[in-house]
């Protein structure tokens, strides 16, 4: 019989907690419960108190600040764009670690002027994000008219007033007047307080304190602002915490969080502070808001569902604070307040310690029972996680959750190993670690293109069965992507027919793909000789395959509809190589590659040169080479160096006299070389153009170009 893991659990731990603690609880909960309340309201009374005078305190000086630089510009307002006006603004602000920084801006051009306190721990500024020159602690900005007349943007970074320690220039972005604490100011004859908001240049959290100043015929000169971080609020409402896990926090219009102190910390950066987030990213907060939401008392409790902890909370509005009237919130857990009646539970305590114990330990052996098969499922998938498919997974249990969650895990297991069959290995386990939804697009990126087809493929199945030619076709294919995938691990695009499509440098990035592209050739090449010597029973073998290499730049993503997508490459490219792969049936070679392919991969494998040929549909002549071994191989596993080397030697001598239009001199060598070549066909072509040449020589400007006539 198998039990519901929630209905074990829960019937078990109540039955236990019921019968061990129901005692104890039910004497201890109304004398904790009355004291706690009324300790609670005292100390959150207070803690009110003294936050309201912290807060006025700090809002004070920043409004004289502006509502005293304001009259300064006014009187003064040729001063405020001269570097004594700076130092004017950084000595108001100087000695007020709350303020950010102090600035004016001109509604006739733009022009603006700012000085900035660093904030301790910024590391980068400015208009490039640079870091901050050594030993800076202020910032004069000046967005301001350059000697040609146009606008410069200049950050001159200061230890102190006068003492420089680097400057940075920019073209101009930034134009105040169309900062919403600039539009907020100009209708507004008293100080304006700007909503809360992100600074850009800290990514911290704060509020603007505007102010405008008009010229003498009342139009309006300018506004003057400063900003305000809510590092400072933050220190504040930490200094009134009540108790190791109490909290405190702010709300503003919507009941949205402008400000936060509590055990997750009181740094004040995004995860704690989120303009226009209504939830806290502290649960007991959230709750605390929901909770006060519905029915606003100055003091409230309420139990969090996760932990089971039963909270007091006290929160109420605040008037008159940075231009709104905000709420100030305390939260505290009711444990907090129980230290004074401990030596009324004490006796009560030694007795149900013993109780505690042997509940705490029957928990655990019951817990340990139920968790084991828990951990070995967990384990499992966060093997899958991982994209690690290796074994099979098979566990029974007599709990039915578990024994359903071990089916569904073993059964993606599976699943997810017939998926890899369809799909690249590298993107399945991408899709799979990622958890991101599977959309189209793609990327532009280079890859080494490989395209591959059967000689006579055609031919030698027209009276096979379709059964028959799969299975071993099968075969004839293992073999070729247990090569493609072995070196560089390169992605099967598709299985065309008897062809495939293979690519490298995509979905993983693959900086030597070129190389890697060029020995699969070669692998696959010794692999279909050894599946040669191996199947000769068969009717299908021997097989022999031609292959195209090329490398460029293509689109590579996921292609289709909303409802069937493929992972493949699209471009010139890509048909460029099949065109390629295709010139070996004329050339009689196995492998041949592009130029660009040669380039990159001439040092560590023999290539010889071809013909300069322009396929059908192409615009631009395509050297194309053909590739021979490698030269790192000195096993001679996929060829013999040391021949293939001479036979290239040869081969170059003979193209020598052709290439300088010496056509009997290369029509000797040619018909010399054909009984030792290894592409006798190779050799024939040339031998036959030679003697075309030595009885009617083309043109002194023929270029070699090969233009061919079909596909």
């Amino acid at each position: 019989m198998k039990i519901r893991l929630q209905i074990g659990v829960t019937a078990a731990f109540t039955t236990i907690a019921v019968l061990m603690l129901g005692i104890t609880v039910a004497f201890l909960y109304e004398s904790n419960r009355t004291l706690a309340l009324q300790t609670a309201h005292n100390q959150m009374e207070t803690a009110r108190k003294i936050t309201v005078e912290s807060l006025v305190n700090v809002i004070t000086p920043v409004r004289k600040i502006v509502a005293t630089t304001a009259d300064l510009v006014n009187a003064f307002p040729d001063a405020i764009s001269q570097p004594r006006g700076g130092e004017i603004m950084a000595s108001q602000i100087n000695g007020h670690s709350q303020i950010y920084g102090l600035f004016f801006g001109f509604q006739n051009d733009g022009r603006f002027f700012q000085v900035v306190q660093i904030p301790e721990g910024l590391k980068t500024f400015g208009p490039h994000d640079s870091v901050i020159p050594d030993k800076s602690k202020i910032v004069y900005r000046s967005v301001d008219y350059d000697y040609s007349g146009g606008m410069l943007d200049t950050f001159l970074y200061q230890s102190s007033w006068g003492k420089v320690t680097g400057q940075e220039q920019s073209a101009v972005t930034y134009d105040p007047r169309n900062r919403a604490w600039y539009k907020g100011a100009q209708g507004n004859d008293d100080v304006f307080i700007s909503p809360f908001y992100t600074f850009n240049s800290t990514g911290k959290p704060g509020v603007t304190f505007a102010k405008r100043v008009l010229n003498p015929d009342g139009s309006l000169m300018g506004v003057v602002g400063a900003d305000l971080t809510l590092e400072k609020v933050t220190e504040i409402l930490s200094n009134i915490r009540i108790g190791a896990e109490g909290r405190v926090f702010l709300l503003g219009f919507q009941n949205r969080v402008i400000a936060y102190a509590g055990p997750q910390g009181i740094d004040g950066n995004s995860s704690f502070f989120t303009v226009g987030n209504q939830k806290a990213s502290d649960p007991i907060v959230t709750n605390a808001i929901l909770k006060w939401s519905q029915k606003p008392e100055a003091f409230f409790e309420f139990v969090d569902e996760k932990d089971g902890k039963k909270y007091l909370a006290s929160a109420a509005i605040v008037p008159g604070l940075f231009g709104m009237a905000p709420v100030l919130g305390l939260i505290v857990p009711e444990d907090e307040f129980i230290g004074a009646i401990k030596a009324t539970t004490k006796y009560v305590l030694k007795i149900s310690g013993a109780i505690f114990i042997f509940t705490i330990i029957l928990i655990a052996i019951i817990s340990r029972m139920m968790s084991r098969q828990l951990n070995i499922v967990a384990a499992e998938a966060e093997k899958i996680g991982r994209f690690d498919l290796g074994g099979d997974f098979r566990m029974t249990s007599h709990i039915y959750e578990v024994s359903a969650l071990s089916s569904a895990i073993a059964n993606m297991k599976v699943s997810l190993k017939s998926f890899g069959a369809y799909v690249p290995t590298d993107l399945v386990k991408s899709i799979v670690s990622n958890g991101n939804p599977v959309e189209i697009g793609g990327e532009a990126r280079d890859l080494s293109i490989m395209f591959t087809d059967i000689e006579g493929f055609t031919a030698k199945t027209e009276n096979y069965s379709p059964t028959e030619l799969a299975r071993e076709l099968s075969n004839y294919f293992a073999a070729m992507e247990h090569q493609i995938t072995a070196n560089g691990n390169g992605t099967i695009d598709k299985y065309i027919g008897d062809a495939i499509m293979a690519f490298w440098n995509a979905p993983s990035d693959d900086p030597d793909h070129v190389d890697h592209a060029c020995r699969a050739a070669l692998a696959c090449r010794l692999a279909g000789r050894q599946l040669n010597s191996i199947s000769q029973e068969s009717k299908l073998f021997p097989l022999y395959t031609r292959f195209g290499l090329h490398t460029d730049r293509v689109v590579v993503g996921n292609v289709g509809s909303e409802h069937r997508l493929q992972y493949t490459a699209l471009g010139g490219a890509v048909n460029l190589a099949s065109r390629i792969e295709g010139l070996n049936k004329m050339y009689g070679t196995r492998i041949l590659a592009s130029d660009a392919i040669a380039r990159r991969a001439s040092d560590n494998f023999l290539l010889r040169y071809v013909d300069l040929v322009m396929p059908v549909g192409t615009s631009s002549p395509l050297a194309i080479y053909e590739l021979i071994g490698d030269k790192s191989d000195t096993s001679n596993r996929l060829c013999n160096i040391a021949e293939q080397q001479s036979e290239i030697a040869a081969w170059d001598a003979c193209m020598a006299p052709y290439l300088d239009h010496r056509w009997a001199e290369a029509h000797a060598a040619f018909s010399a070389h054909i009984a030792d070549a290894t592409t006798p066909k190779l050799v024939e072509i040339y031998i036959a153009r030679c003697r075309a040449f030595m009885t009617n020589p083309p043109p002194k400007d023929w270029d070699g170009i090969n233009h061919l006539s079909s596909k």
